[in-house]
């Protein structure tokens, strides 16, 4: 069955009419990136567009095809181009980044189109890796209003770390860390069969862990008896929370825009 959500599954006038109805945009950004032995590769993308998907299922709108384009590293840093993610590389193997420069251009140019030739009044820019949420948010600074069109910026945590602590706290986990608990669900929540915790039993640490435990310490790197406790339950729990709060924030953005229409 067709999700009549899904830009590249609506026939074009289906997607006039969606569009007039709820002229917002989804659009979720993030790398295939190495999380730890537990996760499957497409852990940001796969999440931030599944989060995508239940938001417009309550807002109304269209969700962008999964975006795996982003930049790495976590400074920011205009330095982190195409050598230094290189060099970031080797730690994160099979991860792949963008440079930084190309992204930026890149977003913007999808965004500008969202606006101004496709006619969007809200974009929501849901950058479910780290420094894919710095850059959305970036642009949404520098253009408040981009050609008509209210950024909205999300993140993987944006929506929902109130439920993330108080859920770390009850089960005892100190720390929020990449590839963490509170991330495997999530992950879960899109694929039970993309999280395998039993792959972190008796694992031997490899590049990307000795980089991370040498760098900033143990703490930094989720271990079995964290993961062991992920659940479907507390996933679906995250994810759903997340797709009705960003929801919200669409269809208030829209309604304090004026193009707020009764849907049909």
């Amino acid at each position: 069955m067709r999700n009549l959500h899904k830009y590249e599954e609506l026939f074009p006038d289906e997607f006039d009419a969606e569009l007039k109805r709820r002229p917002i945009i989804y659009c979720a950004f993030g790398p295939v990136e190495y999380h730890g032995v537990h996760g499957a590769l497409g852990m940001d993308p796969v999440k931030g567009y599944e989060i995508c998907l239940r938001a417009a299922e309550i807002s109304g709108g269209i969700v962008f095809p999964m975006m795996p384009i982003a930049p790495g590293g976590h400074t920011m840093a205009k330095s982190e181009n195409r050598d230094e993610l290189r060099k970031i590389g080797k730690n994160m193997k099979p991860s792949v980044y963008t440079s930084i420069d190309i992204c930026e251009k890149l977003y913007y140019e999808l965004f500008e189109t969202f606006a101004e030739d496709i006619g969007f009044k809200v974009c929501v820019a849901m950058g479910s890796h780290g420094p894919a949420g710095v850059l959305a948010k970036k642009i949404a600074d520098e253009y408040p209003l981009l050609k008509g069109m209210k950024i909205l910026n999300a993140g993987s945590l944006s929506h929902n770390q109130d439920l993330v602590e108080a859920e770390y706290k009850r089960l005892g986990i100190s720390r929020i860390s990449h590839g963490g608990m509170w991330e495997s669900a999530m992950f879960m929540a899109s694929n039970p069969e993309f999280v395998n915790p039993e792959k972190l039993k008796n694992v031997i640490p490899g590049a990307y862990e000795k980089h991370m435990i040498k760098t900033h310490g143990p703490h930094t790197v989720p271990t079995y008896d964290e993961i062991k406790k992920v659940s479907l339950e507390f996933g679906e729990r995250l994810m759903q929370t997340t797709a009705e709060r960003i929801a919200k924030d669409a269809i208030k953005a829209l309604k304090e825009m004026g193009h707020l229409t009764e849907r049909k």
